[in-house]
Protein backbone atom coordinates (compact mmCIF):
# COMPACT_ATOMS: atom_id res chain seq x y z
CA UNK A 1 0.00 0.00 0.00
CA UNK A 2 1.44 3.39 -0.96
CA UNK A 3 1.47 6.48 1.31
CA UNK A 4 -0.91 8.36 -0.98
CA UNK A 5 -3.41 5.50 -0.84
CA UNK A 6 -3.28 5.41 2.97
CA UNK A 7 -3.74 9.19 3.30
CA UNK A 8 -6.73 9.18 1.00
CA UNK A 9 -8.29 6.25 2.85
CA UNK A 10 -7.87 7.90 6.29
CA UNK A 11 -9.11 11.40 5.37
CA UNK A 12 -12.02 12.43 7.58
CA UNK A 13 -15.43 12.13 5.98
CA UNK A 14 -17.18 15.39 5.09
CA UNK A 15 -19.61 16.26 7.87
CA UNK A 16 -22.56 18.55 7.11
CA UNK A 17 -24.43 19.55 10.25
CA UNK A 18 -27.45 21.76 10.88
CA UNK A 19 -26.36 23.47 14.09
CA UNK A 20 -24.03 26.44 14.42
CA UNK A 21 -21.50 24.08 16.06
CA UNK A 22 -21.25 21.78 12.97
CA UNK A 23 -17.76 23.08 12.07
CA UNK A 24 -16.51 22.35 15.59
CA UNK A 25 -17.96 18.86 15.45
CA UNK A 26 -16.17 18.32 12.11
CA UNK A 27 -12.91 19.32 13.77
CA UNK A 28 -13.51 16.73 16.49
CA UNK A 29 -13.86 14.01 13.82
CA UNK A 30 -10.77 15.20 11.93
CA UNK A 31 -8.64 15.36 15.07
CA UNK A 32 -9.72 11.91 16.30
CA UNK A 33 -9.00 10.29 12.92
CA UNK A 34 -5.67 12.09 12.67
CA UNK A 35 -4.53 10.86 16.09
CA UNK A 36 -5.66 7.31 15.30
CA UNK A 37 -3.75 7.44 11.99
CA UNK A 38 -0.37 8.22 13.54
CA UNK A 39 0.57 4.51 13.97
CA UNK A 40 -0.61 3.86 10.40
CA UNK A 41 1.77 6.49 9.07
CA UNK A 42 4.62 4.81 10.92
CA UNK A 43 3.57 1.41 9.56
CA UNK A 44 3.49 2.83 6.05
CA UNK A 45 7.01 4.24 6.45
CA UNK A 46 8.20 0.81 7.58
CA UNK A 47 6.55 -0.80 4.55
CA UNK A 48 8.26 1.68 2.24
CA UNK A 49 11.61 0.77 3.79
CA UNK A 50 10.92 -2.95 3.39
CA UNK A 51 9.90 -2.49 -0.24
CA UNK A 52 13.17 -0.66 -0.88
CA UNK A 53 15.12 -3.49 0.72
CA UNK A 54 13.27 -6.07 -1.34
CA UNK A 55 14.03 -4.23 -4.59
CA UNK A 56 17.71 -3.93 -3.65
CA UNK A 57 17.95 -7.62 -2.72
CA UNK A 58 16.29 -8.69 -5.95
CA UNK A 59 18.78 -6.62 -7.93
CA UNK A 60 21.72 -8.20 -6.13
CA UNK A 61 20.15 -11.63 -6.56
CA UNK A 62 20.11 -11.04 -10.32
CA UNK A 63 23.79 -10.05 -10.21
CA UNK A 64 24.92 -13.12 -8.29
CA UNK A 65 22.76 -15.47 -10.36
CA UNK A 66 24.48 -14.04 -13.44
CA UNK A 67 27.83 -14.76 -11.77
CA UNK A 68 26.80 -18.40 -11.36
CA UNK A 69 25.98 -18.53 -15.07
CA UNK A 70 29.37 -17.00 -15.89
CA UNK A 71 31.17 -19.65 -13.84
CA UNK A 72 29.26 -22.39 -15.66
CA UNK A 73 30.23 -20.79 -18.98
CA UNK A 74 33.91 -20.89 -17.97
CA UNK A 75 33.49 -24.58 -17.12
CA UNK A 76 31.91 -25.20 -20.53
CA UNK A 77 34.71 -23.34 -22.31
CA UNK A 78 37.29 -25.34 -20.39
CA UNK A 79 35.79 -28.75 -21.12
CA UNK A 80 34.59 -28.28 -24.70
CA UNK A 81 36.36 -25.30 -26.24
CA UNK A 82 39.88 -25.16 -24.78
CA UNK A 83 41.27 -27.42 -27.50
CA UNK A 84 41.19 -27.05 -31.26
CA UNK A 85 41.85 -29.54 -34.05
CA UNK A 86 43.43 -29.29 -37.48
CA UNK A 87 43.64 -32.05 -40.10
CA UNK A 88 46.39 -32.26 -42.68
CA UNK A 89 44.04 -33.79 -45.27
CA UNK A 90 40.38 -32.98 -44.63
CA UNK A 91 39.21 -35.14 -47.55
CA UNK A 92 40.42 -38.30 -45.81
CA UNK A 93 39.18 -37.76 -42.24
CA UNK A 94 37.49 -35.22 -40.01
CA UNK A 95 37.90 -35.02 -36.25
CA UNK A 96 35.80 -34.05 -33.22
CA UNK A 97 36.74 -33.62 -29.58
CA UNK A 98 35.07 -34.86 -26.42
CA UNK A 99 35.77 -35.30 -22.73
CA UNK A 100 39.28 -36.50 -21.98
CA UNK A 101 40.90 -35.13 -25.12
CA UNK A 102 44.49 -33.94 -24.80
CA UNK A 103 46.81 -31.84 -26.93
CA UNK A 104 49.05 -33.79 -29.28
CA UNK A 105 49.59 -34.97 -32.85
CA UNK A 106 47.88 -38.13 -34.08
CA UNK A 107 48.19 -39.87 -37.45
CA UNK A 108 46.01 -42.34 -39.32
CA UNK A 109 46.10 -44.22 -42.61
CA UNK A 110 42.71 -45.24 -44.00
CA UNK A 111 43.14 -48.53 -45.87
CA UNK A 112 39.49 -49.23 -46.66
CA UNK A 113 36.26 -47.41 -45.87
CA UNK A 114 34.41 -50.72 -45.66
CA UNK A 115 30.91 -51.35 -46.96
CA UNK A 116 27.40 -51.94 -45.63
CA UNK A 117 25.61 -55.19 -46.44
CA UNK A 118 22.57 -54.70 -48.65
CA UNK A 119 19.57 -56.72 -49.81
CA UNK A 120 16.98 -56.21 -52.55
CA UNK A 121 13.52 -57.77 -52.61
CA UNK A 122 12.03 -60.06 -55.25
CA UNK A 123 9.89 -58.67 -57.99
CA UNK A 124 6.20 -59.01 -57.32
CA UNK A 125 3.98 -61.26 -59.38
CA UNK A 126 3.51 -58.08 -61.33
CA UNK A 127 5.86 -55.11 -61.08
CA UNK A 128 4.97 -52.67 -58.30
CA UNK A 129 4.20 -49.43 -60.08
CA UNK A 130 2.50 -47.69 -57.13
CA UNK A 131 4.27 -48.39 -53.80
CA UNK A 132 1.53 -46.63 -51.86
CA UNK A 133 -1.02 -49.31 -52.76
CA UNK A 134 0.91 -52.31 -54.14
CA UNK A 135 3.35 -54.58 -52.34
CA UNK A 136 5.69 -57.55 -52.71
CA UNK A 137 3.79 -59.83 -50.32
CA UNK A 138 0.23 -60.34 -49.19
CA UNK A 139 1.39 -61.29 -45.67
CA UNK A 140 0.43 -58.94 -42.87
CA UNK A 141 3.26 -60.23 -40.68
CA UNK A 142 6.84 -60.77 -41.82
CA UNK A 143 10.08 -61.82 -40.11
CA UNK A 144 13.33 -59.88 -40.45
CA UNK A 145 16.51 -61.94 -39.94
CA UNK A 146 19.72 -60.01 -39.22
CA UNK A 147 22.61 -62.38 -38.49
CA UNK A 148 20.14 -64.80 -36.94
CA UNK A 149 18.42 -62.12 -34.87
CA UNK A 150 14.71 -62.42 -35.68
CA UNK A 151 12.32 -59.46 -35.51
CA UNK A 152 8.61 -59.58 -36.28
CA UNK A 153 7.50 -56.82 -38.67
CA UNK A 154 3.85 -55.83 -38.80
CA UNK A 155 3.13 -53.18 -41.46
CA UNK A 156 -0.02 -51.10 -41.46
CA UNK A 157 -0.97 -52.56 -44.85
CA UNK A 158 0.53 -54.74 -47.56
CA UNK A 159 1.79 -51.74 -49.54
CA UNK A 160 5.51 -51.43 -50.17
CA UNK A 161 5.65 -48.00 -48.53
CA UNK A 162 4.03 -49.28 -45.32
CA UNK A 163 6.39 -52.29 -45.24
CA UNK A 164 9.46 -50.04 -45.46
CA UNK A 165 8.05 -47.73 -42.81
CA UNK A 166 7.33 -50.64 -40.47
CA UNK A 167 10.85 -52.05 -40.82
CA UNK A 168 12.39 -48.66 -40.02
CA UNK A 169 10.24 -48.25 -36.92
CA UNK A 170 10.24 -51.87 -35.68
CA UNK A 171 13.71 -53.23 -36.54
CA UNK A 172 15.51 -51.40 -33.70
CA UNK A 173 17.88 -49.65 -36.10
CA UNK A 174 19.44 -52.86 -37.44
CA UNK A 175 18.75 -51.91 -41.04
CA UNK A 176 17.52 -48.96 -43.06
CA UNK A 177 14.68 -49.71 -45.46
CA UNK A 178 14.00 -47.67 -48.58
CA UNK A 179 11.82 -48.06 -51.67
CA UNK A 180 13.81 -47.92 -54.92
CA UNK A 181 12.83 -48.09 -58.59
CA UNK A 182 14.84 -50.69 -60.54
CA UNK A 183 12.77 -50.10 -63.65
CA UNK A 184 12.51 -47.12 -65.93
CA UNK A 185 10.58 -43.95 -65.41
CA UNK A 186 8.05 -45.06 -67.99
CA UNK A 187 7.82 -48.61 -66.63
CA UNK A 188 8.65 -48.44 -62.90
CA UNK A 189 9.46 -51.52 -60.86
CA UNK A 190 9.61 -50.60 -57.18
CA UNK A 191 11.50 -52.88 -54.77
CA UNK A 192 12.39 -52.94 -51.09
CA UNK A 193 16.05 -52.11 -50.42
CA UNK A 194 17.61 -52.95 -47.03
CA UNK A 195 20.97 -51.60 -45.83
CA UNK A 196 22.68 -52.77 -42.65
CA UNK A 197 23.34 -50.12 -40.06
CA UNK A 198 26.89 -51.34 -39.43
CA UNK A 199 29.79 -52.04 -41.71
CA UNK A 200 30.81 -55.65 -42.35
CA UNK A 201 29.36 -58.91 -43.67
CA UNK A 202 25.81 -58.97 -42.36
CA UNK A 203 23.23 -61.64 -43.26
CA UNK A 204 19.94 -59.97 -44.19
CA UNK A 205 16.73 -61.88 -44.95
CA UNK A 206 13.02 -61.12 -44.85
CA UNK A 207 10.43 -63.92 -44.90
CA UNK A 208 6.66 -63.85 -45.15
CA UNK A 209 4.10 -65.75 -43.04
CA UNK A 210 4.81 -68.97 -44.98
CA UNK A 211 8.54 -68.64 -44.17
CA UNK A 212 9.25 -67.84 -47.82
CA UNK A 213 12.01 -65.31 -48.41
CA UNK A 214 11.05 -62.15 -50.26
CA UNK A 215 14.71 -61.22 -50.80
CA UNK A 216 16.04 -61.62 -54.34
CA UNK A 217 19.70 -60.80 -53.82
CA UNK A 218 22.03 -59.65 -51.04
CA UNK A 219 25.54 -58.24 -51.07
CA UNK A 220 27.82 -58.74 -48.10
CA UNK A 221 29.59 -55.69 -46.72
CA UNK A 222 33.08 -55.35 -45.27
CA UNK A 223 34.70 -53.76 -42.24
CA UNK A 224 36.58 -50.49 -42.43
CA UNK A 225 40.34 -50.89 -41.91
CA UNK A 226 42.98 -48.36 -40.85
CA UNK A 227 46.38 -48.00 -39.22
CA UNK A 228 47.32 -45.66 -36.37
CA UNK A 229 50.58 -43.78 -35.76
CA UNK A 230 52.53 -45.76 -38.31
CA UNK A 231 51.94 -49.05 -36.52
CA UNK A 232 51.97 -52.13 -38.76
CA UNK A 233 48.82 -53.63 -37.21
CA UNK A 234 45.71 -53.13 -39.31
CA UNK A 235 42.65 -52.24 -37.22
CA UNK A 236 39.08 -52.85 -38.28
CA UNK A 237 35.78 -51.20 -37.38
CA UNK A 238 32.10 -51.74 -38.12
CA UNK A 239 31.69 -47.95 -38.11
CA UNK A 240 33.35 -45.15 -40.06
CA UNK A 241 33.67 -43.20 -36.83
CA UNK A 242 36.60 -44.51 -34.79
CA UNK A 243 38.16 -43.45 -31.50
CA UNK A 244 41.75 -42.51 -32.20
CA UNK A 245 42.55 -41.40 -28.64
CA UNK A 246 40.61 -40.56 -25.46
CA UNK A 247 38.19 -37.81 -26.40
CA UNK A 248 39.28 -37.80 -30.07
CA UNK A 249 36.79 -39.25 -32.58
CA UNK A 250 37.76 -39.49 -36.26
CA UNK A 251 35.31 -39.84 -39.14
CA UNK A 252 36.69 -41.84 -42.08
CA UNK A 253 35.81 -40.05 -45.31
CA UNK A 254 37.98 -41.64 -48.00
CA UNK A 255 40.85 -44.05 -48.53
CA UNK A 256 44.35 -42.69 -48.00
CA UNK A 257 46.55 -42.26 -51.06
CA UNK A 258 49.33 -44.86 -51.27
CA UNK A 259 49.32 -45.38 -47.51
CA UNK A 260 50.03 -41.70 -46.86
CA UNK A 261 49.19 -40.80 -43.25
CA UNK A 262 46.85 -37.97 -42.31
CA UNK A 263 47.83 -36.00 -39.22
CA UNK A 264 45.29 -34.66 -36.73
CA UNK A 265 46.76 -31.98 -34.50
CA UNK A 266 45.03 -31.21 -31.21
CA UNK A 267 46.27 -27.92 -29.76
CA UNK A 268 45.50 -25.86 -26.69
CA UNK A 269 43.27 -22.88 -27.48
CA UNK A 270 42.66 -20.30 -24.75
CA UNK A 271 40.43 -18.10 -26.95
CA UNK A 272 37.10 -19.40 -25.62
CA UNK A 273 38.38 -19.27 -22.04
CA UNK A 274 39.54 -15.69 -22.47
CA UNK A 275 36.13 -14.71 -23.83
CA UNK A 276 34.34 -16.51 -20.99
CA UNK A 277 36.50 -14.72 -18.40
CA UNK A 278 35.82 -11.35 -20.06
CA UNK A 279 32.07 -11.99 -19.72
CA UNK A 280 32.65 -13.07 -16.13
CA UNK A 281 34.53 -9.80 -15.45
CA UNK A 282 31.62 -7.73 -16.79
CA UNK A 283 29.15 -9.59 -14.60
CA UNK A 284 31.48 -9.32 -11.61
CA UNK A 285 31.93 -5.56 -12.07
CA UNK A 286 28.16 -5.04 -12.27
CA UNK A 287 27.79 -6.82 -8.93
CA UNK A 288 30.56 -4.67 -7.42
CA UNK A 289 28.89 -1.47 -8.69
CA UNK A 290 25.44 -2.44 -7.41
CA UNK A 291 26.80 -3.57 -4.04
CA UNK A 292 28.77 -0.33 -3.58
CA UNK A 293 25.48 1.60 -3.39
CA UNK A 294 24.85 0.02 0.01
CA UNK A 295 28.20 0.77 1.68
CA UNK A 296 28.77 3.54 4.25
CA UNK A 297 26.45 6.29 5.46
CA UNK A 298 23.51 7.04 3.19
CA UNK A 299 24.30 3.67 1.70
CA UNK A 300 20.93 2.85 0.24
CA UNK A 301 18.18 0.50 1.31
CA UNK A 302 20.60 -2.12 2.70
CA UNK A 303 22.77 0.23 4.74
CA UNK A 304 24.02 -1.61 7.82
CA UNK A 305 22.63 -4.97 6.65
CA UNK A 306 25.04 -7.87 7.20
CA UNK A 307 24.17 -9.27 3.76
CA UNK A 308 26.27 -6.48 2.24
CA UNK A 309 29.46 -7.68 3.93
CA UNK A 310 28.56 -11.30 3.16
CA UNK A 311 28.25 -10.58 -0.55
CA UNK A 312 31.39 -8.44 -0.53
CA UNK A 313 33.32 -11.33 0.97
CA UNK A 314 32.06 -13.66 -1.78
CA UNK A 315 33.29 -11.26 -4.46
CA UNK A 316 36.69 -11.05 -2.81
CA UNK A 317 36.95 -14.84 -2.81
CA UNK A 318 36.31 -14.85 -6.55
CA UNK A 319 38.79 -12.12 -7.48
CA UNK A 320 41.64 -13.08 -5.13
CA UNK A 321 41.69 -16.80 -5.81
CA UNK A 322 44.99 -18.65 -5.64
CA UNK A 323 45.41 -22.40 -5.76
CA UNK A 324 48.24 -22.38 -3.24
CA UNK A 325 51.06 -20.67 -5.13
CA UNK A 326 51.70 -17.43 -7.07
CA UNK A 327 51.81 -19.42 -10.30
CA UNK A 328 48.26 -20.62 -9.75
CA UNK A 329 46.66 -17.26 -8.94
CA UNK A 330 44.28 -15.66 -11.42
CA UNK A 331 46.51 -12.58 -11.48
CA UNK A 332 49.25 -14.70 -13.03
CA UNK A 333 46.99 -15.07 -16.08
CA UNK A 334 46.15 -11.38 -16.43
CA UNK A 335 42.97 -11.43 -14.34
CA UNK A 336 43.37 -8.60 -11.82
CA UNK A 337 41.40 -6.18 -9.65
CA UNK A 338 42.14 -2.43 -9.63
CA UNK A 339 41.94 0.04 -6.73
CA UNK A 340 38.21 0.59 -7.25
CA UNK A 341 37.47 -3.13 -7.03
CA UNK A 342 36.82 -3.58 -10.76
CA UNK A 343 37.97 -6.84 -12.35
CA UNK A 344 39.75 -6.81 -15.71
CA UNK A 345 41.10 -9.45 -18.08
CA UNK A 346 44.20 -8.62 -20.12
CA UNK A 347 43.59 -10.75 -23.20
CA UNK A 348 47.20 -10.57 -24.37
CA UNK A 349 48.59 -11.59 -20.99
CA UNK A 350 45.99 -14.33 -20.65
CA UNK A 351 46.81 -15.81 -24.07
CA UNK A 352 50.57 -15.61 -23.46
CA UNK A 353 50.40 -17.16 -19.99
CA UNK A 354 47.96 -19.84 -21.17
CA UNK A 355 50.17 -20.79 -24.12
CA UNK A 356 53.22 -21.03 -21.89
CA UNK A 357 51.54 -22.82 -18.96
CA UNK A 358 48.30 -24.31 -20.22
CA UNK A 359 48.48 -27.26 -17.87
CA UNK A 360 48.91 -24.85 -14.94
CA UNK A 361 45.88 -22.86 -16.11
CA UNK A 362 43.80 -26.03 -16.31
CA UNK A 363 44.94 -27.08 -12.83
CA UNK A 364 44.20 -23.59 -11.48
CA UNK A 365 40.68 -23.60 -12.90
CA UNK A 366 39.90 -27.19 -11.86
CA UNK A 367 36.18 -27.89 -12.21
CA UNK A 368 32.90 -26.91 -10.59
CA UNK A 369 32.98 -30.17 -8.63
CA UNK A 370 36.63 -31.17 -8.79
CA UNK A 371 38.57 -28.34 -7.16
CA UNK A 372 40.42 -25.21 -8.21
CA UNK A 373 38.90 -21.81 -8.96
CA UNK A 374 35.71 -23.19 -10.48
CA UNK A 375 34.81 -25.26 -7.43
CA UNK A 376 35.75 -22.46 -5.02
CA UNK A 377 33.63 -19.99 -7.00
CA UNK A 378 30.73 -22.45 -7.23
CA UNK A 379 30.77 -23.09 -3.49
CA UNK A 380 31.06 -19.37 -2.65
CA UNK A 381 28.13 -18.45 -4.89
CA UNK A 382 26.05 -21.37 -3.65
CA UNK A 383 26.54 -20.08 -0.11
CA UNK A 384 24.42 -17.06 -1.01
CA UNK A 385 22.28 -18.42 -3.86
CA UNK A 386 21.25 -21.87 -2.62
CA UNK A 387 17.40 -21.88 -2.76
CA UNK A 388 17.02 -23.06 0.86
CA UNK A 389 20.29 -22.25 2.65
CA UNK A 390 21.81 -19.37 0.65
CA UNK A 391 22.28 -16.18 2.70
CA UNK A 392 20.82 -13.96 -0.03
CA UNK A 393 17.81 -16.20 -0.56
CA UNK A 394 17.15 -16.36 3.18
CA UNK A 395 17.35 -12.55 3.40
CA UNK A 396 14.95 -12.16 0.48
CA UNK A 397 12.46 -14.59 2.02
CA UNK A 398 12.69 -12.82 5.36
CA UNK A 399 11.96 -9.41 3.84
CA UNK A 400 9.13 -10.85 1.75
CA UNK A 401 7.52 -12.32 4.88
CA UNK A 402 7.95 -9.01 6.71
CA UNK A 403 6.27 -7.16 3.85
CA UNK A 404 3.35 -9.58 3.98
CA UNK A 405 3.04 -9.12 7.74
CA UNK A 406 3.33 -5.33 7.43
CA UNK A 407 0.60 -5.20 4.79
CA UNK A 408 -1.61 -7.24 7.11
CA UNK A 409 -0.91 -4.82 9.96
CA UNK A 410 -1.73 -1.81 7.77
CA UNK A 411 -4.94 -3.43 6.57
CA UNK A 412 -6.00 -4.12 10.15
CA UNK A 413 -5.09 -0.59 11.30
CA UNK A 414 -6.97 0.86 8.35
CA UNK A 415 -10.04 -1.16 9.27
CA UNK A 416 -9.87 0.11 12.88
CA UNK A 417 -9.53 3.72 11.75
CA UNK A 418 -12.40 3.37 9.31
CA UNK A 419 -14.59 1.93 12.04
CA UNK A 420 -13.53 4.69 14.47
CA UNK A 421 -14.32 7.32 11.87
CA UNK A 422 -17.73 5.78 11.24
CA UNK A 423 -18.55 5.59 14.97
CA UNK A 424 -17.44 9.17 15.75
CA UNK A 425 -19.26 10.55 12.73
CA UNK A 426 -22.44 8.83 13.88
CA UNK A 427 -21.98 10.34 17.36
CA UNK A 428 -21.41 13.82 15.95
CA UNK A 429 -24.50 13.48 13.79
CA UNK A 430 -26.53 12.69 16.91
CA UNK A 431 -24.92 15.55 18.86
CA UNK A 432 -25.54 18.00 16.00
CA UNK A 433 -29.16 16.91 15.78
CA UNK A 434 -29.61 17.44 19.55
CA UNK A 435 -27.94 20.87 19.42
CA UNK A 436 -30.02 21.86 16.40
CA UNK A 437 -33.22 20.86 18.30
CA UNK A 438 -32.20 22.97 21.32
CA UNK A 439 -31.40 25.90 19.05
CA UNK A 440 -34.87 25.59 17.50
CA UNK A 441 -36.56 25.52 20.94
CA UNK A 442 -34.56 28.53 22.08
CA UNK A 443 -35.58 30.46 19.03
CA UNK A 444 -39.23 29.64 19.68
CA UNK A 445 -39.13 30.69 23.37
CA UNK A 446 -37.34 33.92 22.48
CA UNK A 447 -40.00 34.65 19.91
CA UNK A 448 -42.78 34.27 22.46
CA UNK A 449 -40.97 36.41 25.04
CA UNK A 450 -40.21 39.27 22.75
CA UNK A 451 -43.66 39.24 21.21
CA UNK A 452 -44.96 40.34 24.62
CA UNK A 453 -42.28 42.89 25.47
CA UNK A 454 -41.90 44.27 22.00
CA UNK A 455 -39.77 43.18 19.10
CA UNK A 456 -37.22 46.01 19.24
CA UNK A 457 -35.03 43.89 21.50
CA UNK A 458 -35.89 40.52 19.93
CA UNK A 459 -32.70 39.26 18.29
CA UNK A 460 -34.73 36.79 16.21
CA UNK A 461 -37.24 39.32 14.92
CA UNK A 462 -36.83 41.56 11.91
CA UNK A 463 -36.74 45.35 12.38
CA UNK A 464 -40.03 47.17 11.56
CA UNK A 465 -40.11 50.89 10.65
CA UNK A 466 -43.35 52.61 11.81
Amino acid sequence: MSTSTTSAATAAQTFSGQSQFAASLQQVITRAVGIASLPLDSDQATLTTLNGQQTALQGLDTDFTSLQTSINNIQTALTSSSLTTSVSNGSVVSASLGAGAAAGAYSIVVDDLGAYSTALSNAGSTPVTDPTSQGISSSTTLTLNINGNLTTITPASTSLDDLASAINSQAAGQVQATVVNVGSTASPDYRLSLTASQLGPTTIDLTDSTDTSVINESVAGSLATYQVAGQPDVLSSDSRTVTLAPGLAVNLLSQSTSGQATTITVANDPTALSSAFSSFAQTYNQAVTDLAQHHGQSGGALEGDSIVSTLTNVLQQLSNFSNGSPETSLANFGITVNDTGQLSVDGTTFASAADANFSTLVATLGGTSTGGFLQAATNALNSVEDPTQGALKIEENTVTNEITAQNTTITNEQAKITQLQTNITAQMVQADAAISALESQLSYVNGLFFSITGNNNNPTASTTVG
